[in-house]
C-alpha cells in the first residue's frame, strides 16, 4: 500500500486547481435558509463586532425572515435568548472557514474605495457573498482531491480519479458547492475529508503526540462545522485502542488521549464561546429540534421518494456497498468508517426532519463524501480493469456519464421548482421530464443563471414561497 500524500502525487493534485477555476462562474453567492445562521457569524464580529445577530437576519431571505420576526417586523418573543440576543443555532464552524475570504473581500473594498469605487464595505454587496461563496467551492474542491488521494491508496488513480468526478457530479455535492454554497453540507465534507485523510496518512499514530494533537485540532474543526460529525471520533477511539493494544504502554496511550483531547478542546473554543455568549451557556446549541431514537426512520432515510439517499442519488447504492470492500481490505480505517456511517445514518433517521426538508437527495450524507468516493473507487476497481476488454473499459465510464447527466436533470428540475423541493415527488415524472421538460429548459436556465442570475435567483425565490405554502411538515 502506498503512503497518502507521496511527493509525486502533487503533480496529480494540479488539475483540481484548474477545474476549481473553471467551475467559479457555476458559484451562486445568494444566502438562503440556514446559510443566513452561518454567514451571521463572520458579519457581526468582522463588521458590527459583537454577536446580535437581528440585523443580519433582517438581510436573510423573505421565508427566513417569517422564523425570526412579526409580519410587523418586530422579533419575535421566542427568539430571544437568555442573554437577551437573539438565537443562533446554527454551527461557527463555517464562518471560521470563511473568516480569511471575508476578511480578505472586506480588505479589496477597503482599497478599492480609496480610489472612489464605492462600493458598501457592509459584508453583504457582492464582493463579500462571491469571495465567501468562492471559497465554499474551493474548500469542496479540496475535499475531492484529498478523497481521490484516500482512494488512490487503494484502487490506484485511474479509478480514483473516476470515483470522485461521479460523487462530485452524480451526488448531492454541487448543490451545496455552487448553488447553495452557504449551506454547510459541502463545508462538512472538506473537513471530515481533512479528518480522515490525516488518519490515513499518520497511522499508526503510536507516542507522536504532535500528530495527536494536530488529528485533535481536525477532529474539532470538523465538530466545529456539523455537530453530527462527531460520530467519526470513533476513529480517533479505535486508534486509541490500537495503540494500547500494540504497544501496551498505558502512560503513552494515556499521553495520547490527552493530547488529542487538548487539540479537539482547542479548536471548539470558538464554538463554545459564541454560544456561551449568545445562550449563556457553552452547551447549549440553540437548537430545539429533536431526536426520536426509538422510532428510527431507516427504510424512508434511504428508499423514501421524499429525499431518499439512494432513491434521489442512486450513484450512492454502489458507493455504500463499497464501504464494505474498504472494511476488508484495510480494516484499521474501513471498520471505524462503517460504524461512523451506521451510528449517522441512524441519528438521521432518528431525526424530526430526516428528509431536510428543502434538500436534494439526503444532504445531511455529503459530509461522507470522502466515504463516499473511496468506496466507489473499490467497486469500480473491481468492474474495470485496466487491462480488460473494450466493453469493459467502456462500460464504467459510460455508466458514470450517465448518472451524471441524469443526476443534472434531476438538479435542474428540483432547483427551478419543476418538482416539489419539499415533500416526496413522483419519479415517473421526473423521468418523462428528463427527456421532454429539461433538454427544452437547461441550456435557458444556463444562459440566465451566467448572465442574469440575480433575477432567475429571485424568480426561484418566488417559485419557493407559492410552493412553501403548501408544504406540510411531516416526519
Amino acid at each position: 500500500m502506498t503512503a497518502v500524500g507521496g511527493g509525486g502525487r502533487w503533480g496529480r493534485r494540479w488539475p483540481w486547481v484548474a477545474l476549481f477555476v473553471l467551475t467559479l462562474p457555476l458559484v451562486n453567492p445568494y444566502i438562503r435558509g440556514d446559510g443566513n445562521g452561518y454567514y451571521a457569524y463572520d458579519h457581526s464580529v468582522v463588521i458590527d463586532h459583537d454577536l446580535d445577530f437581528e440585523n443580519e437576519f433582517r438581510h436573510g431571505d423573505p421565508l427566513f425572515r417569517t422564523l425570526y420576526f412579526e409580519e410587523d417586523g418586530r422579533l419575535k418573543a421566542s427568539m430571544r435568548s437568555a442573554t437577551g440576543l437573539v438565537v443562533d443555532q446554527w454551527s461557527v464552524g463555517p464562518s471560521l472557514l470563511w473568516l480569511p475570504f471575508f476578511l480578505l473581500a472586506h480588505l479589496v473594498v477597503r482599497a478599492l474605495d480609496l480610489f472612489g469605487a464605492g462600493i458598501p464595505a457592509d459584508g453583504f454587496s457582492p464582493v463579500y457573498r462571491y469571495a465567501c461563496a468562492a471559497g465554499t467551492a474551493l474548500y469542496g474542491t479540496a475535499a475531492l482531491a484529498l478523497s481521490a488521494d484516500l482512494a488512490a491508496r487503494l484502487s490506484g488513480w485511474r479509478v480514483a480519479t473516476l470515483a470522485a468526478v461521479a460523487v462530485w457530479w452524480a451526488s448531492s455535492l454541487p448543490v451545496y458547492m455552487y448553488f447553495l454554497p452557504f449551506h454547510v453540507h459541502a463545508l462538512a465534507a472538506f473537513t471530515v475529508t481533512l479528518f480522515l485523510w490525516c488518519w490515513a496518512r499518520w497511522r499508526p499514530f503510536g507516542a507522536q503526540n504532535r500528530r495527536w494533537v494536530v488529528w485533535g485540532l481536525a477532529a474539532g474543526l470538523m465538530i466545529d462545522v456539523y455537530y453530527l460529525d462527531a460520530v467519526l471520533l470513533v476513529a480517533a477511539a479505535a486508534e486509541w485502542a490500537g495503540v494500547v493494544a500494540r504497544d501496551r504502554r498505558p502512560a503513552e496511550a494515556a499521553k495520547a488521549s490527552v493530547a488529542f483531547a487538548a487539540g479537539t478542546l482547542v479548536a471548539l473554543v470558538p464554538h463554545f464561546a459564541a454560544k456561551w455568549i449568545v445562550h449563556g451557556s457553552p452547551f447549549a446549541t440553540g437548537y430545539q429540534d429533536r431526536f426520536f431514537w426509538l422510532s428510527p426512520r431507516l427504510w424512508q432515510v434511504a428508499f423514501s421518494a421524499e429525499h431518499g439517499l439512494f432513491l434521489w442519488t442512486p450513484v450512492l447504492v454502489a458507493a455504500v456497498a463499497g464501504l464494505v470492500l474498504w472494511w476488508r481490505a484495510e480494516p484499521a480505517i474501513g471498520g471505524p468508517v462503517v460504524a461512523a456511517f451506521v451510528l449517522f445514518y441512524y441519528a438521521v433517521a432518528s431525526y424530526q426532519n430526516w428528509h431536510g426538508q428543502s434538500s436534494f437527495g439526503n444532504r445531511f450524507f455529503v459530509s461522507f463524501t470522502p466515504a463516499f468516493v473511496v468506496g466507489l473507487a473499490l467497486v469500480l476497481a473491481k468492474v474495470w480493469p485496466k487491462d480488460g476488454s473494450r466493453v469493459a473499459r467502456v462500460a464504467a465510464p459510460a455508466v458514470v456519464a450517465i448518472a451524471i447527466v441524469w443526476n443534472a436533470g434531476f438538479m435542474f428540475q428540483w432547483g427551478t421548482n419543476i418538482v416539489p423541493n419539499r415533500g416526496p415527488v413522483d419519479f415517473g415524472e421526473v423521468a418523462r421530464n428528463q427527456v421532454t421538460v429539461v433538454p427544452r429548459g437547461i441550456a435557458v436556465f444556463a444562459w440566465r443563471y451566467l448572465t442574469d442570475r440575480t433575477a432567475l435567483t429571485r424568480d426561484v425565490e418566488r417559485q419557493d414561497r407559492r410552493q412553501r405554502e403548501s408544504y406540510e411538515l411531516k416526519r
